[in-house]
């Protein structure tokens, strides 16, 4: 199994993972609020620490399959030849802004393990993690995008 074939398995099963622990957070907040005396104070924490993650498992797989918002009306006006340099630029500067990300975000990491959140106690490195895991899906699927380009336009 290639590498990219594993990380787009890890990066979609972690979105439907945390995606599906997120509405079942959700729900269960919504529901003690309702019915119950007293609503879970671990909830809220839980519910935005795996809404990050599904963000961050989603990023990757949104870059990979061009699903990021696209501005055609102003790209329609322009000449071929921006056209071509926005077109290889685009995903370069992507590769280097979170690849910059990428690497910081280890300094967040690090600083994690110092700290722990307020309810549930968790060491912090686990939030922060889903910042390294959105920037080096992103920088791995743009780096992609940036060679298949130079290749087509080297043909």
């Amino acid at each position: 199994m290639s590498f990219k074939i594993f990380l787009s398995k890890f990066l979609k099963y972690g979105t439907l993972l945390t995606s599906f622990g997120f509405i079942i957070t959700v729900s269960l907040q919504i529901f003690a609020r309702f019915f119950l005396s007293d609503v879970p104070s671990w909830t809220e924490e839980a519910s935005r620490i795996l809404f990050i993650y599904a963000i961050a498992f989603a990023s990757g797989l949104a870059y990979r399959g061009n699903y990021f918002v696209f501005l055609e009306a102003f790209y329609a006006g322009f000449s071929e030849t921006l056209k071509k340099i926005i077109d290889l630029t685009s995903p370069f500067m992507s590769f280097v802004l979170f690849g910059v990300s990428g690497f910081y975000s280890l300094y967040m990491v690090e600083m994690g393990f110092y700290e722990h959140s307020p309810t549930l106690q968790v060491i912090m490195v686990v939030p922060f993690l889903s910042i390294l895991i959105m920037s080096l899906s992103i920088s791995y699927f743009s780096l992609l995008a940036f060679l298949k380009k130079i290749k087509f336009w080297k043909s």
